[in-house]
């Protein structure tokens, strides 16, 4: 299933790559007018502003995505150039209704639980000649007749800024989480994007960009438990140095910790150095070759395991319609005191990210196969996840999408006792369809399906009891105000 999968989506991209150009659209017929190829001409048409106080009504100039190939963040369709910083408030309310996940019956005789989510949801961006600053902040709660599952609180940053000075540019970043559960799906949603209005659609390629961090950097939680209060954070800095026009060096350096606050599962944090060169064949292609060092450190465990790894990448950018890019390379992995076989262990890691978007359609996934900290269950695992969507308008007012998402996380015979070697198979799909009320309100209808296979060999805490099938059927609203210019 996995290979069929990732075959599709391989195959899926190079179709875009091969497609015709697009064509114009009339904005209406969308929830997102696509951004205009770099270079077309200006509309003639009267120059409409807004009320005081929000973003003008012109036609915005757009930005070529600049993010190097080599760097921390995943490639973008490009950037929304405006002389004022802004912020664009939104706002969430979901009930939804699932089977239990272990089939028992709750306390009141009824074998289904009910949550409702209540967020509010806040996005800054300003993009100047100096200066690109970007943050996607989601605040709110769970609310659940369940007592086992209880109410949660859901924090969720991402943020950016990246300042230019002459040859030298600079990043910071972090991306920090508090959740009940793991982000791979969220709530049944397809993920923490779909509550409230967001910057960016979270593959780094939607109008106006968001931060977009790649997810091999981040702490990896592709494991499914039930609910279990934790936090993820990880600090980025990212130093880029223009050799000339078409070359540049990037170096990245990051630190992330995954902890969990009760349930007894396993707490890890990595370290991770990386170096990289990045070339533009010309104005839609580029390559980057990149070696990366990382460590992860399990607490109160004398295990420590080291990765080692080298990557060669392509990418292929047109502004505004097509975000591409594929590497790949081999990795040797150091164990301090391996259980069972070689204290090395060489393989390979793969990483592939598409942004497009064609009049009423837009599409996209991110693939990547690497060494993760083991997503709280495991100490260390090979890692492949995979996530994608399909949205489509439906005339004037509706739009569908489809949601997918595939992780599979194998033991290391090096950290885990051989019997209890196993591979854990995660999947969700999430369908979509949504009704538009004026600018910025969507009344949406889902269904999502998930399951993973049984993890009991490796876990025995009640808190990695999740194996069955699970269906969960969610009404929602999201709703946004007209973004708010502050400077």
């Amino acid at each position: 299933m996995f290979s069929k999968l990732c075959m599709a989506w391989v195959v899926l991209g190079g179709l875009v790559l091969l497609g015709p150009r697009a064509k114009g659209q009339d904005p209406s017929n969308g929830p997102q007018k696509p951004i205009p190829p770099v270079g077309a001409e200006e509309s003639t048409s009267a120059t409409r502003q807004g009320d005081e106080g929000t973003v003008p009504a012109q036609e915005p100039k757009i930005i070529p995505d600049a993010r190097p190939l080599a760097g921390a963040q995943n490639l973008a369709l490009g950037a929304i150039a405006f002389n004022h910083v802004f912020l664009q408030p939104s706002f969430n309310v979901t009930t939804q209704a699932e089977r239990f996940p272990d089939n028992s019956v709750l306390a009141n005789g009824n074998n289904f639980q009910y949550l409702s989510y209540l967020t509010g949801r806040l996005g800054l961006n300003r993009t100047s000649g100096r200066s690109d600053l970007l943050l996607d902040y989601t605040a709110g709660g769970t609310f659940s007749n369940n007592p086992i599952q209880g109410n949660a609180a859901i924090q969720n940053l991402d943020f950016s800024d990246t300042i230019h000075w002459g040859r030298w540019s600079q990043l910071f970043g972090d991306q920090f989480s508090y959740l009940s559960e793991s982000p791979f799906g969220f709530g049944g949603l397809g993920g923490l994007n779909n509550l409230g209005i967001g910057l960016g659609n979270g593959a780094g390629g939607a109008l106006g960009s968001s931060p977009s961090f790649r997810a091999d950097l981040l702490p990896n939680q592709t494991i499914l438990t039930v609910r279990s209060p934790r936090i993820s954070n990880a600090v980025i800095a990212q130093t880029d140095y223009e050799l000339s026009r078409r070359s540049s060096l990037t170096f990245v350096g990051s630190y992330g910790i995954l902890k969990f606050m009760d349930g007894g599962l396993q707490d890890g944090s990595n370290v991770l150095f990386q170096a990289g060169f990045n070339h533009t064949l010309n104005r839609k292609d580029a390559v980057s070759v990149q070696y990366r060092f990382s460590e992860f450190m399990f607490p109160n465990q004398s295990e420590r395991i080291g990765d080692h790894s080298v990557q060669l990448t392509y990418a292929k950018r047109i502004a505004g319609r097509l975000s591409w890019q594929a590497g790949a390379g081999p990795e040797v992995n150091v164990f301090r005191t391996p259980l069972a076989d070689s204290s090395t262990r060489v393989n390979w890691t793969f990483s592939s990210t598409l942004s497009y978007q064609r009049n009423v359609t837009s599409v996209g996934f991110n693939f990547n196969r690497f060494l993760s900290g083991g997503s709280g269950i495991l100490q260390g695992a090979q890692t492949s996840q995979f996530e994608g969507f399909l949205n489509r308008s439906l005339g004037r007012n509706w739009d569908t999408g489809l949601s997918l998402g595939y992780s599979r996380n194998q033991s290391l015979q090096q950290t885990t006792p051989a019997a209890n070697t196993i591979s854990v198979d995660t999947w969700f799909a999430t369908a979509r369809v949504g009704r538009r009320f004026g600018r910025s309100g969507n009344l949406f209808f889902a269904y999502t399906a998930q399951k993973q296979s049984n993890i009991s060999s490796v876990c025995l805490l009640s808190a990695c009891g999740l194996n069955t099938m699970t269906h969960i059927v969610s009404v929602g609203y999201n709703w946004g105000l007209r973004p708010i210019v502050i400077e």
